[in-house]
């Protein structure tokens, strides 16, 4: 009798288990831009990135971003704005997702900063779905 020998890979039979199971979680992105709607750079786009990032980490467990090349929006108006967003990015569970609370504390953060950076829009994308939120008057 052969012996199985023990796999250098323990996560091999986790991840076909998941897939067969069809387990999946959700992607929650939010889009930190670089400048206001009058096409002016944010001095503090970081401090943002890093605040996001701190909330997704009490919201969800954590979350990755990524710095991008290059990002386009066109706003009502037909006015086309550059910038070079960064993007947080956190894949969640769904009870965490359709948690009201949690979403509304998403939310908040993004109208704040829409409203304290004078954006067009934020970019917020729930799996494969993009919200655009214009409108900042909630705090």
């Amino acid at each position: 009798m052969a012996s199985r020998q023990k796999s250098p890979f323990p996560e091999l039979d986790e991840i076909i288990a998941v897939v067969r199971a069809d387990k999946r979680q959700d992607l929650v992105i939010l889009i930190i831009p670089s400048h206001d709607r009058r096409e002016r750079e944010l001095s503090n786009q970081e401090w943002w990135a890093g605040a996001a990032m701190e909330l997704f980490a009490d919201l969800y467990g954590g979350a990755t971003a990524f710095k991008t090349f290059a990002g386009i929006y066109r706003t009502d108006t037909g006015k086309v704005l550059h910038d070079q967003p960064i993007m947080i990015e956190s894949y969640v569970q769904r009870e965490d997702l359709e948690n009201r609370d949690k979403l509304a504390a998403l939310l908040k953060f993004a109208k704040r900063l829409g409203r304290e950076t004078s954006q067009a829009a934020v970019g917020l994308v729930v799996n494969s779905v993009f919200h655009e939120i214009t409108d900042f008057t909630a705090k």
